[in-house]
């Protein structure tokens, strides 16, 4: 079973049984509030975001459909003497296609027996003909990566070899795996090649195996303590969907006798399937298709907060959540890994992680960065502290970037979420960056902190008939 394999191959995490209400990457933050006076002045505070921001930048209330946002921030220049040696990255694939059929079919169902009983208003008739149109275009292509999807990886491996020439405009090795999945393999193709144009001495190796599949994606071998401890969230959070998405505005606008149509359509179903291929659309920005004339922005940025409080209860981002992130603690303990041996070694190397947002979330979530861990039960006012377009966008990604100085066994790290500079909890007298013997330290103390443990064969065999 695959559990056996996963134990053999990650054999050295802590396999005692888990307090259920024992949540480490909260204690530390709860820990890490009285050093805050002691955290270097220009550490950022978390971010905000108003309704009137969203309303202002509606390409940003598409959720995790978002595009990859330029990055804004300035680049720190490194203590004197400090050059990178290093880049330890996990990005999600670029902009993608829906990953299933299921929105198109919905709807199109809908609204063609509705067409054929001549219920469809004008409106209605125009807006189904533009659904076929995406849904044409989306044909068996359920999750591939868009052309703007692979520009969107080029633009990442363009700057970061921009940024760091000292590294990257060497002949050093570059490492790149991916999750098994095609739109990550070709974002891992499009950053790979990319890096090559801009310096053909790069040694770049590409990989997409199950043999990486345990830390590249959920690991589901392991246990998940708490189970059911979150039913009221998720009764609140279904409360909160059907409210924001209740799709009365968008049956009115399209169907006649919306009293009637409403008792053969679920108005909650059929606004998220909308909502979904609007959003969409962003990926895809050749069809030239929008449903701006479905949505008011205000609908639009309604369905934006419906997903970003969906994302972060079911990553267990939110308190009072299980905590799903730790079916990712195999990605730090990678992370760690590779990073102690590369720094062991003296090389220089630039690692590459390629996989997808439930990954890149809950693990931006555990390394502490700022963007992901505000998280709050008030799904009114949650995108105020905490907005998927900062955490999720397509082709998102964290990227550890390692320097070091002639003589010195001081190494020091800086985060980037999403090529930004960020903060993480732990105290630093060199902001931005970090150094690497207390990070690595404080990791490591949370990995043994957890007591994590891997599904037994009945527990497994369980989880798998809950599911079905």
């Amino acid at each position: 079973m695959k559990y056996i394999l996963i134990q053999k191959i990650f054999v050295s995490l802590p396999r005692n049984n888990i307090n259920v209400n024992y949540y480490p990457f909260m204690r530390y933050i709860t820990t890490i509030i009285s050093l805050t006076a002691l955290v270097c002045t220009v550490t950022p505070v978390k971010a905000q975001t108003s309704r009137a921001e969203l309303l202002a930048h509606m390409e940003l209330a598409s959720g995790n459909y978002c595009n990859y946002p330029l990055p804004t921030g300035q680049i720190t220049p490194a203590p004197d003497g400090y050059e990178p040696f290093y880049v330890s990255h996990y990005g999600r694939h670029g902009a993608r296609y829906m990953t299933g059929s299921k929105p198109f079919r919905y709807v199109i169902g809908k609204m063609d027996s509705a067409q054929a009983k001549g219920l469809l208003t004008e409106k209605g008739e125009v807006v189904l003909a533009r659904v076929k149109v995406a849904a044409a275009d989306a044909w068996h292509r359920d999750g591939d990566l868009t052309r703007l999807g692979g520009r969107q990886h080029q633009g990442i491996a363009h700057r970061l070899s921009k940024n760091y020439p000292e590294l990257l405009m060497q002949p050093v090795r570059v490492k790149a795996n991916s999750s098994t999945v095609r739109r990550c393999m070709l974002s891992m193709a499009n950053f790979c090649q990319e890096l090559r144009a801009l310096n053909p001495d790069l040694s770049i190796t590409m990989d997409a195996s199950e043999h990486d599949m345990y830390y590249l994606i959920p690991n589901d071998s392991i246990f998940i303590p708490g189970k059911g401890i979150d039913n009221a969230l998720y009764e609140k959070l279904d409360s909160f969907r059907h409210e924001k998405l209740n799709g009365r505005s968008q049956i009115a606008l399209l169907f006649k006798d919306p009293k009637t149509v409403e008792s053969i359509i679920d108005g909650y179903k059929f606004a998220d399937a909308l909502w979904n291929i609007a959003s969409d659309m962003e990926c895809l920005p050749e069809l030239g298709l929008k449903f701006n004339d479905v949505f008011t922005d205000e609908e639009l940025v309604d369905g934006f907060m419906v997903y970003n409080a969906s994302w972060c209860l079911w990553e267990g981002l939110m308190p009072g959540s299980r905590p799903n992130y730790y079916a990712i603690y195999p990605l730090l303990k990678n992370f760690l890994d590779e990073a102690d041996l590369l720094i062991a070694s003296g090389e220089k190397e630039v690692r590459l992680r390629f996989g997808h947002d439930s990954v890149l979330l809950p693990f931006s979530f555990m390394l502490g960065v700022n963007e992901a861990i505000h998280g709050t039960p008030d799904m009114d006012n949650l995108h105020k502290t905490f907005a998927l377009y900062r955490l999720i966008p397509m082709a998102g990604n964290v990227q550890l970037i390692f320097f070091r100085k002639q003589g010195s066994d001081d190494i020091l790290v800086k985060f980037l979420m999403n090529e930004n500079e960020t903060s993480i909890p732990i105290k630093t007298d060199c902001y931005p960056f970090y150094h690497w013997k207390d990070v690595s330290a404080y990791y490591r103390n949370m990995l043994k902190e957890a007591n994590m443990r891997y599904k037994t064969p009945d527990e497994y065999e369980k989880d798998d008939e809950d599911s079905d």
